[in-house]
Parts: C-alpha cells; structure tokens; sequence
C-alpha cells in the first residue's frame, strides 16, 4: 500500500510539473536546433538577395517549412522539426538555382527594374510599382514551372513598364518639388513682396515644363531648372514673410534700416568689436569682411601649426623605425608582429587622446571605435531651420579641422542629425544642406582633398538621446564627422 501511495504522489509530481513547464523560446530553440537556426540565417539572406521576388513559390514553400519546424520544436518533437527544416533548406537551395535561371532569363527587365527603383518609383508611385512588380513575380512562377517560353513572351512588357516608370518618376520627382515650392510661395503672396524672384522662379519652373514637353529625354537639362525654380520660391517665401512682418509692426524705412543694423551687430558679435554705422553702409560690410578674412588667416596659421605637428609625428615615426629596425634581427616574428601592434595601437591612442582634448563637452563628444574616430558635435549654432555656416561655428570648424589633419589618410564622412521637432521630410533636407555645408567648409576652407569627403542627412531617424527633453533634442541636434582610418 505504502508504495501504491508513493507512486501515485510521483505521478501527480510529474504531471503537475509537465503541465507548468515553460514552453522554449526562440533563441533556445535556435541554441539547441541548428539545422532551425541555419534555415532562419539562410531565409533572412535569400530576402536580401531578392529570392522571394526572383523564385517566389520556391521561397514561400521552404518558409512555410521554417514556420513548421518551428512548431514542432516548440512542442518537444525534434527529429520531426530536424525533418521540416532540412526539408526547408532544400527547397530554399533550389530556389536560390530558380532565381539564378529568372536572372540569366530576366536579366534586362532586373536593369530597367533596378534603373526604375533608384530613381524612387516606389516612393513616387507606390501602387503603379507594387503592380507592375506582382507581375514580375507571375512572370518568375513561369520560369519556376520550366514555362520559360512563356516567362519570355512577358519580357517586352515588363520592360515598358519599368522604363515608363523610371522616366515618368525623373520627369515628375524634382519638377513635383519645385511645383510645391513655388504654389507654397504664390500662396503667400509672394509676387506682392517679392516680385522679381517670384518672377524668376516661375520663368525656371516654365522652362523646366518646356524643356520635357519639346523633348522628354532632356531630364537633367529640365532638372536644373526645376532645382533653380525651388531654391527661388523658398527665397520668395523667405522674403515675404520678412516683409509681411516689417508690415504688421508698420515699419518705416528707418525702422527697416535699424533692424538691418541690428542684424549686422549680431553678426559681428562672435567676431568681437563693434559696427560703426556713421559711416557708409559699404564700410560697414568691409568691416565685417574684413574681420572674417582676419579669422581665416588665423586658421589657416593654425593649419601651419597642425602640418608642424605632422612633420614631428613623421620624424617620431622615422626615429621609432630606426630603433624597430635595430632590434628586427633579435625579435621573433610573433614578438615583431606583437611590437608593431602596440605602436601602431600608442600611435592611435596619442592621437585620439590629442582630438579628445581639442573639444569642450559644450562642442562635441569624441568616440573611437576600433581605428575609426567619431567627432559628435552638438555645438554647432544654427537658427531654427538655417543650414548656413555662422561665424560663431568657426572656432568649432577649425577644430574638426585640426583633428582631421592628425590622421592624414582617413576617409570622413559627414552625417546631419536633427531632433523631431517638424516633419520628417523638412528635418531630412535640413541635416543634408548642413551636412553639406560643413563639408563644404573642411574642403573649401579646411583645404582638405575632396575626395576624402562624403556627406549625408539623416534628419531625425538616428537620435543619440529622447526627444521629450530640451536637453535630449540639443544633444539630437548635432554634426557627425567619422573619420574612418585605413
């Protein structure tokens, strides 16, 4: 009896535990299944090489496997999800061969499909695209099937259709912007205030419209004048609102003229001294250009003082070369290969810590990241929705300058960042025109070789903080400049 009662307390012990066991996650699943997990890599990779587009019947198939194995290894039955998910990989790797066949079958409609997607058909028109792309994938389950000749008999259309997207989205992109620029500026008036730029821009817009109407093939020609047609109506825009609000305050032309003042005085403030505005107007711009030239000049000794700096690293690395070449015979090669590392490593580590400590936190944060440094700058000035350098920024720029010279074969790359605040297309454009701006600056003032430098926008999609603080949105707002060293 005794041990009826033990064996029965047994079996309700393990029951009771089956009945709260965990089921397995994922990640466990992926641990302990590896044929799951080598599937799961292989999907995420055959995507990204488009196979669910070029052997789409072949790509469902061996995913519906993976959700299968999936299943079963959730519920303990593991050579039964081994099964599901071998099966899995077969089928996915005779979808990547189907995919290699539509590619040597399909090969001129996958150009124009590509020409058409960089040219933003997608984003332009969405619907007309997903339309012609399910037809693309009709096409492709033909070739799957080793309906070949069929699949061919699509190609004239497939190919119209693509290249009629990629012109229809060149003629439409930038003419569609310079459109809504200047219907933005004519709705403000912009032809009361501002007559002769709103003037221009609408000649430019006409031309553009013209220019593809005469000949449709004259897309970058007709882009010119649309990107001239644009810049002019926000300059429109720009000067109405200045205008309508020198009108709300009923200003005079001498208060026009004192506000002028007053912008020229803040100007000049990061400068240092003060604006005579007794003497002609012209003196007074000289003035302040003359004071901007004296700035240059002292960056340009700072730049003197900097290729001093490299000349001492380059007889340090010449000294250190010579003493490495006099110890050569007696090191190992492990031990040459290790002093090499450790030299190359104080080499980077001295010149790290040099940028390091050319920056205020105020200015910017400095990372590095393997060989590569990145100079985060949150201290760039800019007025809300301004992308132009301000003198007061200079100080910063020459820094970045100064620190860019210390590794002289480093590729950098510029990146505009903004907080949240606005929309998502405005902050775009406006990390890319500061992004540009400051590129512009470390080429043009910096005398750094062009070709080492890139520059982007990311607007407000790489947030470095929360954008529900002040604090949070300034640290957003920022200038990246990596330098990625060989």
């Amino acid at each position: 009896m005794k041990n009826i009662v033990i064996t029965f307390a047994c079996i309700l012990f393990l029951s009771g535990g089956c009945a709260t066991m965990r089921p397995a996650t994922d990640s466990e699943i992926f641990r302990d299944h590896e044929s799951i997990a080598t599937l799961d890599k292989q999907l995420t990779a055959a995507q990204g090489s488009e196979i669910d587009v070029l052997a789409p019947a072949g790509f469902a198939r061996a995913k519906k496997l993976f959700d299968e194995s999936l299943g079963l290894a959730r519920k303990g039955k593991g050579s039964e999800a081994k099964r599901a998910s071998n099966e899995g990989l077969n089928v996915l790797s005779n979808a990547e061969k189907e995919a290699e066949q539509v590619r040597d079958v399909m090969w001129e409609v996958l150009e124009y499909r590509a020409r058409a997607r960089k040219a933003g058909a997608p984003g332009l028109f969405k619907e007309e695209f997903k339309n012609v792309e399910g037809r693309l994938r009709d096409a492709t389950r033909l070739v799957e099937r080793d309906e070949v000749n069929a699949a061919k008999n699509r190609r004239p259309d497939l190919l119209k259709s693509y290249s009629n997207l990629e012109i229809k989205t060149l003629k439409e992109g930038t003419i569609a912007v310079a459109k809504a620029s200047f219907e933005r500026a004519k709705a403000q008036k912009s032809d009361d205030h501002a007559p002769k730029t709103f003037r221009r821009a609408e000649k430019e817009l006409n031309l553009a419209l013209s220019t593809l109407e005469e000949d449709p093939n004259q897309v970058e020609k007709a882009n010119r004048h649309a990107e001239l047609a644009d810049k002019l109506s926000r300059e429109a825009e720009q000067i109405s609102e200045l205008a309508r609000i020198f009108d709300r305050r009923e200003y005079s032309y001498e208060d026009i003229v004192l506000w002028h003042h007053e912008q020229l005085a803040e100007i000049n403030k990061p400068l240092g001294g003060s604006l005579n505005f007794r003497q002609p107007h012209r003196m007074v711009v000289s003035s302040i250009k003359g004071k901007i030239s004296s700035l240059r000049q002292a960056q340009k000794d700072d730049l003197g003082i900097v290729e001093k700096q490299q000349n001492r690293i380059r007889e340090l690395d010449a000294q250190l070369d010579d003493v490495r070449k006099q110890y050569e015979g007696r090191l190992s090669t492990q031990a040459k290969k290790q002093a090499e590392k450790e030299h190359l490593e104080q080499e980077a580590r001295q010149r790290f810590e040099y940028v390091q400590s050319l920056f205020t936190p105020e200015e910017a944060e400095v990372f590095r990241k393997g060989n590569n440094v990145l100079i985060s700058a949150a201290g760039f000035f800019f007025p809300v929705g301004g992308t132009i350098i301000l003198p007061q920024n200079f100080g910063l720029l020459n820094k970045i300058v100064n620190s860019i010279h210390q590794f002289p074969n480093s590729r950098v790359e510029v990146s505009g960042h903004t907080d949240s605040i606005g929309s998502t297309e405005l902050n775009l454009r406006i990390s890319r025109e500061r992004a540009d701006n400051v590129a512009k600056f470390l080429k043009e003032v910096g005398n750094i070789d062009p070709s080492r430098i890139s520059a982007e926008g990311y607007g407000e999609s790489k947030p470095v903080a929360t954008n529900e603080t002040e604090d949070g949105r300034t640290r957003n707002r920022r200038i990246d400049v990596l330098l990625i060293n060989r």
